[in-house]
């Protein structure tokens, strides 16, 4: 690769990075404590489901902007980033098993810090919760898998450091602004897997994205209500 090319990749993922900590922190942070206060918790939720979905869209449209996919059609960009391409069945497979665990521990970390939660509550308030998080995880996966891990490839970073900095990244824009060991831990393990499975998947974000989403699905808005029920948990 070209020492230009490789330069702006490199200019490119530090842009990417930069908004992330600095669009997307701020919703695990300081923005749930101001919602709590001015809101009550339903329409909170929903405003900070939605503020994840405008920023993430915001990054991507500046993805779509560099100078290496700006003249491809929406389907080459997305497919550049991995959406719709085959995967292994095996993977998939194990996305819907580690999708289903990650769905129940966020089901019973909502019970132990609210017993009285109705978790088979229908409403339209949980689907609208659910629809809006399952887009705004569609467009984080684009993101942080699709275009990190498939930029940091072409820098010709290896499969475990495109695996590491992906996972490290995904921690520090959710923990960074109200920083927790614990989250951060959790964080860097959910990275690891989503990223793990991305990889294994033959970089189809099929896997990733039922793994992310099927967790949304069994415990939105449920595992929302936690940021503001427990910060920092």
């Amino acid at each position: 690769m070209e020492v230009k090319a490789r330069s702006s990749i490199q200019r490119h993922l530090v842009i990417v990075a930069v908004l992330l900590l600095l669009l997307i922190g701020p919703i695990f942070g300081p923005l749930p404590d101001f919602l709590g206060e001015q809101f009550g918790i339903e329409t909170a939720v929903i405003i900070m489901l939605f503020t994840f979905v405008v920023g993430f869209s915001i990054i991507l449209t500046v993805i779509f902007r560099f100078n290496e996919i700006r003249s491809d059609s929406l389907g080459e960009k997305l497919a550049r980033l991995g959406w719709g391409q085959p995967s292994r069945l095996a993977a998939i497979i194990v996305a819907v098993i580690a999708g289903l665990a990650w769905g129940a521990l966020f089901l019973s970390s909502t019970l132990q810090f609210n017993p009285d939660t109705n978790l088979a509550e229908l409403s339209l308030f949980r689907l609208a919760a659910i629809l809006i998080a399952v887009f705004g995880a569609l467009l984080e996966d684009l993101i942080t898998r699709g275009f990190v891990m498939n930029g940091l490839r072409q820098i010709n970073v290896p499969n475990w450091g495109q695996l590491i900095l992906s996972a490290l990244l995904f921690a520090l824009y959710h923990t960074i602004w109200a920083f927790n060991v614990f989250s951060f831990i959790f964080s860097v393990i959910f990275g690891l897997i989503l990223g793990g499975l991305f990889l294994w998947g033959k970089r189809s974000l099929t896997p990733v994205i039922v793994a992310h989403i099927l967790p949304l699905i069994i415990a939105e808005p449920f595992s929302s209500m936690l940021i503001f029920l427990a910060p920092g948990a």
